[in-house]
C-alpha cells in the first residue's frame, strides 16, 4: 500500500512538472545553441570561480564614459575587487568607451557583459555616431523591413563597439500623453503595434548577434511620475494590465525573445505590498516567469534610480524576487559586500547564486564572450558611421513623415510660379536643415524666430506672400496666438518637429492651417525630410502612432505621391557611396593641375539626387570656397538648357515645325542664300553657317588704333592673350554711339561693369550672320550662329524675350530659381563664379556677365550662351525630360515631343536635335565616357561645363566649373579628360 501510494505521488509530481514545463517558453537564442558545448564552457568557468566571483557576476557596474586617469582607476578597481559581471557606460565618445572597455576586459577574469542604453542608436550615449529616430517616430513608419534592418544595424554597430547587450526596445504602451519619462520613447498607444515593432526591431538586433532587452516590465506607459525621481503608481486592475501594458511583453516572450528589464513601479494589482516591481516576487517570479513563461535573462532597471534607491537590501531583494542581473547600483562595492554577507548568513542561498551565475554565463557564451577579443579602436568611428547607417537613419525619417491635414491637396506644393512662399522657423536658427532644404525646391523666403518679438517683426514682412510655412521646432517660447498671427489670411502649412502630444497647444492654428505635417523630431534629418515631403520629393506614408485629443486619432495619415526630385544618399538607389567617393580624386587632380579652380558635380538617379558636391574655390587664391548653391556661367550648355526647351515648347504648341525656314521669322535672312535653312538643320548644325564671327568688330572704332587688332605672335602692343597663339591689343576705343560707360536711354543692356551696349546692336549681329559666307555643303559644322538664330525665332513667335519665355514656361514653374540670363539682376555677384580676366574687350574680371562675347554683345541673352545656374536647378529641367515632360505633377511638354527631341539623331553626325550625343563609333572622339549608351543626350560648355542625361538608366550627370578662370587658354580640363572620367566612375558605380 505504501509503495503504491509512493508511485502515485511520483506520477502526479511528474505530471505537474510536465504541465509546468509546457508553460515555459525557451528563448530562440537558447534553442539554437549547442547546449552541450555551452554547458561545458559554463561548468568549466563556474567550477573555477570563488563564491565572491559568482556573486560579482550578478552585478553590472555603471561608470562614466570619460577616459580619465581617475575613471580608468575606478573601473579597474571595480572589475578586480567586486568581480563585476557586466558594465554600462554613461555618455562619451566611441573611442573613449572602446578604450575603457578594453581596459575593463583586460582586468576581468571572466569577460564582462558590456551593455548600452541605445534606444535611438548608440548616439543616445555616444557622440559622433548616427542619430536614429526615437520610437515614437518609428511608430509612424509602415514598413517592418526597415525596422528590422534598423535592429540589424544596431547589432552591427554594437558589436564593433564591443557591446553585447542593448537595453532596447522600449515596449511601453504610452497611453498617457503627460507621461514624463516614456513619451517619445514609446512606439505609440496601440499595444499590438507596439508589440509588433518591438518584436521586429528586437529580432533584427538578436539576428545580428546582440541581446535586445524589452523594457520596462510590467509597463511604464501610463505613469504621471518618473521612476528616475520617485516610485510611480499604476492603479489599473489586472484585466486592464493584461490588455494594454502586459500585451507587448506577452507577445515578445511568445516570439522567443530572450531578455526583459524590470521597471521600478508600484502596481497594487500585481503586488499589494507597495514594493517596487523590480523587487517584487509576485511581479517577476509569479507573473513574468510562472504565468507568462519567461525563462530568459532578467535585468533590473538602474538601481541608482530614486524609484528604488532608498529601499533596504535592494540587491538581495532584487535577486530573491527573480532578477538575474543588478544594473548600476549607485554604490556597487556596498551592494557587493551586502550580498556577500547575505550569502554567508544564508539569506542568499547558494542554489540561487549558482542558478543565476550559470544563467549569466550561459548568455555570455551565447553572445560570444567565450571567444572574446579586444575592440579594434583604430578607425572605429568611421566603421560605425557608414553611409549605409546614415541612409537607414534618413530612410526611417523619410518614411515617418505624417500628413494630418491637406485641404485642397495643398501638399505637395504645386504651381510654384503662382506662389510667393515664406517659411518661418520657430525656435531654430536661420541656417537650419528645414529652411535650407525648402530652398532647394524653389523660391522660398526664409525667416527664423527665437522670441515673441521676432514673430511680431516677421509678421509685418509677410504681406506680400500668399503661402506661409511655419515650422515649430520647440514650444518653449511660442504660443498658439503667435502661430495664428503668422498664418492669418494665408494658405498655410504648419510643420511640427516636436512630440505629437504638443500639437494640443496649437489647436486653433491647426484648425486655420491648410496643411499640417508631423515630423516628430527636431533633428537635421527630421527637418530635411519634412521639407522634402512638403514639395513632394518623397511620398508621405506615415501614420500617427498616438491620439492627440480633440485633433487626431491614432492611425491618422494622409498619403501623397512623389512628384519632384528627392535628396538622399546613393544607397537609396542601390549605389554604394564609396564608389562615388572616387570622383573626388579626379577633381583634386584637376584642381592641382589648374584645369579649373572649383566645380559643382551633381548626380541624380531614379528621381533622386544622390550626389551634389562642391569642390575648390572661385579662383586659385582659395579665398572663396565653392558651395552647392553657387551659380555658374553655363556657356554652350545654354543651347540645350534654354534654346532647346524653348523650341520644344513652341513645337509642342504647334507654333512651329522643324521644317519651317528660319527666314519665316528672321527677316534678315529673307532673300539671302540662307533663306531656306530650316529649324531642323539649325538644331543639327547642318546649315553651312561658319562656326564663328567676330561679333564685336562693328562696335570698335577702327580709327582708334593702328595696325591689326589681333596678332598671331607675341609682340609689343598686344598684351591680351585671347587664345593659344593669339594676342590682341586693348588700346582701342568703342564707338560712342554703340557702347556707353553708363546706362541711359537706348543703352539698357549691360555687358560688364560700367559698360552698356546700344539696344539695337542685336540687329547688327543678326545682320552680320545674314551677311556671313555660307559653305557650299551643308554638312555638320558646330556653329553658335545656328542657336543665335533660333533665339530670334523663339522671340518672334513668342513675342517676348527668350529669358522671359523660359522663366514663364519652365524655370519659375520648376522652381529653378538660379537658372537665368543676366543673373546680376537677381543675385549678388558674390554667389556667381567668376570666369575670365578679360583684358581684351571688357578689361575686367567677368563675374555675373556672360563670358561668351557674342552673347555679351547681344545684351547677355542669346541662344548659344548666356544662361547661368547651379547644378541643382538644372537637374529639375533634366528630370522633367526624363519623366516624359512632367515635373511637380505638371505637364510641360508632351511625351511625344520629348521623345522626338531627345531620341532623334542626325544621319550625318553624332548630333541630336540640338543635343550632343555619344560617338558610338569612336570613344576617343566621344564627349562622353565609354560606358554611356547611345540613348544619352546632353551638351558641353566652353567655360568647363557639361550635362548628360541617360534615359536607359534614369541618370543625370552635371559638371559645372569655371575652367576659363583666369584665362581661356587653360586646356587641362580637356587634356585630362576630367568630365568623361567622372562620368565613367558614375557608370561603374551603378553597375
Amino acid at each position: 500500500m505504501f509503495k503504491k501510494l509512493t508511485l502515485n505521488i511520483t506520477f502526479l509530481l511528474l505530471v505537474t512538472i510536465s504541465v509546468f514545463s509546457k508553460n515555459k517558453i525557451e528563448p530562440t537564442l537558447m534553442k539554437q545553441a549547442d547546449k552541450y558545448r555551452m554547458q561545458q564552457w559554463v561548468d568549466s568557468v563556474y567550477n573555477q570561480m570563488t563564491p565572491d566571483e559568482r556573486i560579482g557576476q550578478l552585478i553590472i557596474i555603471h561608470v562614466p564614459g570619460d577616459n580619465t586617469d581617475a575613471n580608468r582607476k575606478r573601473i579597474t578597481n571595480l572589475v578586480k575587487n567586486i568581480y563585476a559581471g557586466g558594465i554600462l557606460f554613461s555618455k562619451g565618445t566611441p573611442t573613449n568607451q572602446a578604450e575603457l572597455t578594453n581596459l575593463a576586459q583586460s582586468n576581468a577574469k571572466i569577460p564582462l557583459m558590456v551593455t548600452a542604453d541605445a534606444e535611438w542608436g548608440l548616439s543616445m550615449r555616444l557622440s559622433n555616431t548616427t542619430r536614429f529616430p526615437k520610437n515614437m517616430m518609428l511608430g509612424a513608419v509602415r514598413e517592418d523591413t526597415l525596422i528590422y534592418r534598423y535592429g540589424l544595424e544596431m547589432a552591427r554597430q554594437s558589436k564593433l563597439a564591443g557591446i553585447q547587450v542593448n537595453f532596447a526596445p522600449d515596449v511601453d504602451v504610452n497611453s498617457n500623453p503627460d507621461n514624463p519619462v516614456i513619451g517619445m520613447r514609446s512606439f505609440g498607444e496601440d499595444p499590438d503595434k507596439v508589440a509588433e515593432w518591438g518584436i521586429v526591431y528586437a529580432k533584427g538586433v538578436e539576428d545580428g548577434g546582440v541581446l535586445p532587452v524589452a523594457k520596462h516590465f510590467p509597463g511604464h506607459g501610463d505613469t504621471s511620475a518618473d521612476s528616475h525621481k520617485t516610485l510611480p503608481l499604476i492603479t489599473h486592475n489586472k484585466d486592464r494590465l493584461d490588455d494594454i501594458e502586459l500585451l507587448p511583453f506577452k507577445k515578445y516572450i511568445k516570439e522567443g525573445l530572450a531578455s526583459v528589464m524590470i521597471a521600478h513601479l508600484n502596481v497594487p494589482a500585481l503586488d499589494a505590498s507597495g514594493a517596487p516591481s523590480s523587487l517584487s516576487k509576485p511581479v517577476i517570479t509569479d507573473l513574468l516567469k510562472n504565468e507568462m513563461g519567461f525563462t530568459g535573462l532578467i535585468f533590473t532597471d538602474g538601481l541608482a534610480m530614486q524609484g528604488v534607491a532608498k529601499e533596504t537590501d535592494m540587491s538581495l531583494r532584487a535577486l530573491q524576487a527573480g532578477n538575474d542581473l543588478l544594473l548600476g547600483p549607485i554604490y556597487p562595492e556596498k551592494e557587493f559586500n551586502a550580498l556577500k554577507a547575505a550569502f554567508e548568513s544564508g539569506s542568499l542561498s547558494g542554489d540561487l547564486v549558482e542558478e543565476r551565475c550559470k544563467k549569466v554565463l550561459q548568455y555570455k557564451y551565447l553572445l560570444g564572450l567565450n571567444n572574446y577579443s579586444p575592440i579594434d579602436v583604430l578607425t572605429l568611428e568611421s566603421r560605425l558611421n557608414t553611409s549605409y547607417s546614415e541612409w537607414l537613419a534618413r530612410k526611417l525619417n523619410e518614411k515617418a513623415m505624417t500628413l494630418l491635414k491637406n485641404e485642397d491637396k495643398v501638399i505637395p506644393f504645386k504651381n510654384l510660379e503662382k506662389r510667393k512662399i515664406a517659411a518661418v522657423s520657430l525656435g531654430a536658427p536661420a541656417n537650419n536643415s528645414f529652411l535650407n532644404t525648402l530652398k532647394q525646391y524653389g523660391d522660398v523666403t526664409c525667416f527664423s524666430a527665437t522670441s515673441a518679438a521676432d514673430v511680431a517683426k516677421i509678421k509685418s514682412q509677410l504681406s506680400g506672400f500668399n503661402t506661409v510655412i511655419v515650422s515649430i521646432h520647440t514650444t518653449g517660447a511660442f504660443s498658439n496666438s503667435a502661430v495664428d498671427s503668422l498664418i492669418e489670411g494665408k494658405e498655410s502649412v504648419v510643420t511640427f518637429l516636436v512630440s505629437p502630444y504638443l500639437m494640443s497647444k496649437y489647436t486653433q492654428s491647426i484648425k486655420k492651417a491648410s496643411g499640417v505635417l508631423m515630423a516628430y523630431e527636431n533633428t537635421p534629418f527630421g527637418q530635411e525630410y519634412a521639407a522634402q515631403a512638403l514639395f513632394g520629393g518623397n511620398a508621405v506614408r506615415g501614420k500617427l502612432p498616438v491620439t492627440v485629443a480633440g485633433l487626431y486619432d491614432a492611425g491618422t495619415g494622409i498619403k501623397t505621391s512623389k512628384i519632384r526630385l528627392a535628396y538622399n544618399l546613393p544607397e537609396e538607389v542601390g549605389v554604394r557611396s564609396s564608389k562615388l567617393d572616387k570622383i573626388e580624386d579626379i577633381v583634386k587632380e584637376g584642381i592641382a593641375a589648374q584645369a579649373f579652380p572649383g566645380c559643382e558635380i551633381l548626380v541624380a538617379k531614379d528621381g533622386v539626387v544622390i550626389y551634389n558636391r562642391a569642390f575648390g574655390s572661385f579662383q586659385y587664391d582659395n579665398k572663396r570656397p565653392v558651395t552647392e548653391s553657387d551659380i555658374y556661367d553655363l556657356a554652350s550648355m545654354t543651347k540645350a538648357s534654354a534654346t532647346i526647351p524653348a523650341i520644344m515648347k513652341l513645337y509642342d504648341d504647334k507654333k512651329i515645325t522643324l521644317q519651317t525656314p528660319l527666314s519665316t521669322y528672321v527677316k534678315q535672312l529673307q532673300n539671302t542664300d540662307k533663306s531656306n535653312i530650316t529649324i531642323r538643320q539649325a538644331l543639327f548644325h547642318e546649315t553651312g553657317l561658319p562656326s564663328f564671327i567676330q561679333y564685336y568688330l562693328p562696335a570698335i572704332d577702327q580709327d582708334s588704333y593702328s595696325g591689326r587688332l589681333i596678332s598671331y605672335r607675341q609682340i609689343d602692343g598686344y598684351p591680351a592673350l585671347i587664345d593659344n597663339g593669339a594676342w590682341a591689343r586693348n588700346d582701342f576705343k568703342y564707338k560712342p554711339d554703340l557702347i556707353s560707360t553708363t546706362s541711359k536711354p537706348g543703352f539698357t543692356r549691360q555687358i560688364a561693369d560700367n559698360l552698356y551696349i546700344n539696344d539695337v546692336y542685336n540687329d547688327t549681329i543678326v545682320q552680320r550672320i545674314a551677311d556671313s559666307k555660307l559653305r557650299a555643303k551643308k554638312s555638320y559644322l558646330y556653329s553658335c550662329l545656328n542657336f543665335m538664330l533660333l533665339k530670334e525665332v523663339t522671340e518672334k513667335v513668342s513675342k517676348t524675350d527668350l529669358n522671359t519665355f523660359l522663366q514663364d514656361n519652365f524655370y519659375r514653374k520648376l522652381g529653378a530659381t538660379t537658372t537665368t540670363y543676366n543673373p546680376l539682376t537677381k543675385f549678388d555677384k558674390s554667389v556667381i563664379a567668376p570666369t575670365e580676366q578679360d583684358d581684351f574687350l571688357r578689361k575686367q574680371l567677368l563675374q555675373g556677365y556672360v563670358h561668351d562675347e557674342g552673347a555679351a554683345f547681344l545684351g547677355g541673352i542669346s541662344g548659344n550662351a548666356g544662361l547661368f545656374s547651379n547644378a541643382n536647378d538644372l537637374a529639375k529641367l533634366f528630370q522633367m525630360w526624363l519623366d516624359g515632360g512632367t515635373y511637380g505633377d505638371e505637364r510641360y511638354l508632351s511625351k511625344e515631343t520629348v521623345r522626338l527631341f531627345t531620341m532623334t539623331k542626325s544621319p550625318n553626325s553624332r548630333r541630336g536635335l540640338g543635343f550632343d550625343k555619344p560617338d558610338m563609333q569612336s570613344s576617343k572622339s566621344s564627349p562622353t565616357s565609354p560606358s554611356a549608351p547611345a540613348s544619352v543626350y546632353g551638351h558641353t560648355g566652353f567655360t568647363g561645363t557639361c550635362f548628360w542625361i541617360d534615359p536607359d538608366n534614369d541618370l543625370i550627370y552635371i559638371f559645372l566649373s569655371n575652367r576659363v578662370n583666369p584665362s581661356r587658354t587653360h586646356k587641362e580640363l580637356m587634356k585630362l579628360n576630367i568630365r568623361p572620367r567622372i562620368q565613367e566612375i558614375i557608370y561603374s558605380a551603378i553597375k
